[in-house]
């Protein structure tokens, strides 16, 4: 059966009326059918199990009004698969706004949201109760435990492969330029005036609480600056090359660079690897 003839059915009107006059009927028609349908609503489910467009005998009496759309006469699996195409079609020509507002404005969709909550809360409840569940759940929480502690002993053996630099009684003055400059600071030729100006800022107690360390680090370095004034040139260069890399053993102990660079991939393999073992044991 096609809309205008439900409607026809429903109300009693001439399903072939055109112009105005029509219109006016199809509209009280599809009011009335609407209306039909809102009052056949069950608030606890969402669409009623009230009689169909047709009455009673009609063609119409198997379908189920929960699962049928009566503005297209579409019909669902699920009476949420109707509300769904409810809300979808609304607006259409077959839909009209207001109509499917109406027919859609007494159904209570979710219910109560502190009654659902209370219910999920005793269903939850009652599913954690369950042995099997409570075994799984401890099994979870002591892989969650391991993996927390390995990747904690993998952060751990990270820094333990990193040098600790130290700075030595005596330094030299490119060492102590290696050692409290950043790398941004570092002369491509061994260091001059201009980078001993450098220094003694970055050192100057002053800038640091009046720290007695910064003031025994600045006395270090006017002395160490005062010897490496009386080398040669080529003697510069040679301590400025070795004592580069020195700080470099220093500063990367077992690490290299590459390391470094992908150290979050470096750590997720290690806490793989302590995992593993851990497992074995």
């Amino acid at each position: 059966m096609d809309v205008d003839s439900a409607l026809a059915a429903m109300g009693g009107q001439d399903p072939t009326l055109h112009g105005h006059h029509a219109h006016h009927h199809h509209q009280m028609n599809m009011s009335a059918a609407v209306a039909a349908a809102t009052a056949a609503i069950d608030p606890a489910i969402g669409i009623g199990s009230g009689s169909v467009p047709g009455g009673p005998g009609g063609p119409e009496d198997d379908i189920d009004p929960k699962k049928t759309c009566i503005f297209c006469n579409k019909t669902f699996s699920h009476p949420g698969s109707l509300g769904r195409h409810l809300d979808l079609k609304r607006g259409t020509r077959l839909h009209p706004a207001d109509q499917v507002d109406q027919l859609r404005g007494d159904v209570k969709r979710r219910g109560d949201i502190v009654e659902i909550k209370a219910r999920r809360a005793r269903r939850a409840k009652e599913y954690n109760a369950r042995d099997e569940v409570k075994e799984r759940a401890k099994m979870r929480r002591r892989e969650k435990e391991r993996s927390l502690r390995a990747r904690e002993e993998a952060k751990l053996n990270f820094l333990n492969r990193l040098g600790l630099p130290a700075l030595p009684p005596h330094p030299s003055f490119p060492y102590m330029v290696l050692y409290f400059l950043p790398p941004s600071q570092w002369p491509h030729d061994p260091p001059t005036q201009e980078t001993y100006n450098q220094l003694t800022l970055m050192l100057d107690p002053s800038l640091h609480m009046d720290d007695e360390r910064f003031i025994d680090w600045a006395s270090k370095a006017k002395v160490a600056y005062e010897n490496w004034g009386v080398l040669s040139k080529s003697k510069r260069a040679e301590v400025w090359n070795r004592e580069q890399r020195s700080a470099a053993e220093a500063a990367l102990g077992t690490l290299t660079l590459y390391d470094l660079g992908r150290r979050e991939e470096w750590l997720s393999d290690e806490e793989k690897r302590i995992v593993t073992m851990e497992s074995m044991m």
